[in-house]
């Protein structure tokens, strides 16, 4: 199932709705330190890998990642959130709580446990 877009709001970096639309089998994400590029790859780790996100795995980052998922300037009511829209026009929304734990709703959200994140997401050092 090939990604048509990313949308995240207030998830690490990424404030208000922002998106990336790859229109390609295979995406190199670059750019300025600070830019966001790792929120986006976060976001894919984060729905692949039940709710983790490997480098983020520290004591201060809280036991459910809760001090490191949320962006740090979210207003009040505000929610934080990735959707993934694939090809086919299905959607996969997944909202994460305050606490760290989040729920996942629509066509992909079962399917997504099945993809392979060593084969989705190469890091930098791998």
């Amino acid at each position: 199932m090939r990604i048509k877009s990313l949308q995240l709001s207030w998830f690490r970096g990424a404030a208000d709705p922002v998106s990336l639309e790859p229109n390609c089998k295979s995406m190199v994400v670059y750019g300025e330190n600070g830019s966001g590029k790792s929120s986006f790859v976060d976001a894919i780790e984060y729905i692949l890998n039940n709710g983790r996100i490997n480098h983020l795995a520290h004591e201060y980052s809280g036991k459910r990642q809760e001090r490191a998922i949320h962006n740090t300037h979210k207003p009040q009511g505000r929610t934080t959130e990735v959707i993934i829209k694939f090809k086919d026009n299905s959607e996969l929304k997944t909202e994460i709580k305050q606490n760290g734990t989040s729920t996942s709703s629509g066509a992909e959200a079962i399917a997504m446990n099945s993809w392979s994140y060593r084969r989705t997401v190469l890091r930098q050092d791998e």
